[in-house]
C-alpha cells in the first residue's frame, strides 16, 4: 500500500484522504461512520476527504437500504490521473528549458548576497551548490587536513567525483606544505586540476571558492560553518588576492 500512497501523493491527494482512499481500497465499501473508525478520522473530516475523493473520480458514493456507502471506483483512475501529472510536469519543465535564461538572468540582482550555513551538514551543503554551476573554474585555496578533518573524506571524494563528472576545472592552492600531504585522498587527479602549495608553516585553516559571481568560505572544525557571497565586486577582489597567492605558492616537488 505505500506504493499507492507515493502515487496518491504524486497526483496531489492530501494525506487524509489517501488514508480514506487506502481503507476502501483494503477493506472494501464502507459508511463515513466505519471508516472513520477504520481510519481514526473524525466523521466529519471523513466527509470532507470523500469530497476530494469524489472530485477525483476515485471513490464512487452508492446508496443501498438508505445507508450511504463509499468504495473504490474502478482503479485504472489512479493511472489516468497520473498520466494528466506527468503531462503538466512535462509541460513545466519544456517551458522552464525554453525560459531558463530568461529567468536566471530576471533572478539576478546588483545587491550582494550573503547566506550563511551552519555545522558539517550545514558546509556540505554549500559545496553542493557549486555543482550547479557549469562553464566555470574554481578558484580554491585549501586547507587539506582542516577541510579533511571537518567535511569528511567520503564527502570529499563523492563531491570530487561530481565535479569531475561535470567538467569543472580546478585550481588549487594548498595550505600545507607538499611533503606533508604526499598521502592525501585525491589520488588520481586529472588534467583539469592544477594544485600549488604553501610554503608558510602558518596557513590559514579557513578555505574558500571562487566560482560564477561567488566566493564560498569553510572554517575548519573549530567553529563549524560556512558562507556564500555573491558579488561581483567581491568576486573579483577575491579573485585578485588568489592570482597573488598562486604566483608566490610552490608547484608539486618544488
Amino acid at each position: 500500500m505505500e506504493n499507492i500512497k507515493e502515487i496518491l501523493s504524486g497526483i496531489k491527494i492530501p494525506y487524509p484522504a489517501q488514508k480514506v482512499y487506502v481503507a476502501l481500497l483494503k477493506d472494501g465499501k464502507a459508511t463515513a461512520r466505519t471508516i472513520s473508525l477504520r481510519t481514526g478520522i473524525t466523521r466529519t473530516s471523513v466527509y470532507d476527504q470523500i469530497k476530494v475523493l469524489l472530485y477525483k473520480g476515485l471513490v464512487v458514493e452508492r446508496a443501498l437500504e438508505g445507508t450511504t456507502l463509499f468504495e473504490v471506483s474502478d482503479v485504472r483512475q489512479l493511472s489516468i490521473l497520473l498520466d494528466e501529472q506527468v503531462g503538466k510536469l512535462s509541460a513545466q519543465q519544456n517551458f522552464l528549458a525554453k525560459n531558463l535564461d530568461a529567468l536566471i538572468d530576471k533572478s539576478q540582482s546588483v545587491q550582494p548576497k550573503v547566506r550563511f550555513f551552519e555545522g558539517k551538514e550545514g558546509a556540505q551543503q554549500l559545496l553542493r551548490d557549486i555543482l550547479w554551476h557549469d562553464d566555470t573554474t574554481l578558484y580554491i585555496y585549501w586547507p587539506y587536513e582542516q577541510m579533511l578533518d571537518f567535511l569528511g573524506k567520503d564527502f570529499l571524494i563523492w563531491f570530487s567525483e561530481r565535479r569531475s563528472a561535470r567538467n569543472i576545472p580546478i585550481k588549487t592552492i594548498w595550505g600545507q606544505r607538499a611533503e606533508k600531504t604526499k598521502k592525501h585522498i585525491f589520488i588520481d587527479d586529472g588534467k583539469d586540476v592544477e594544485r600549488k602549495y604553501l610554503a608558510e608553516k602558518n596557513a590559514s585553516s579557513m578555505g574558500y571558492i571562487i566560482y560564477d559571481k561567488k566566493v564560498a568560505f569553510i572554517s575548519s572544525r573549530k567553529e563549524s560553518f560556512g558562507f556564500i557571497v555573491e558579488s561581483v565586486e567581491f568576486s573579483i577582489l577575491q579573485k585578485m588576492q588568489f592570482d597573488i597567492l598562486w604566483n608566490t605558492a610552490k608547484g608539486k616537488g618544488k
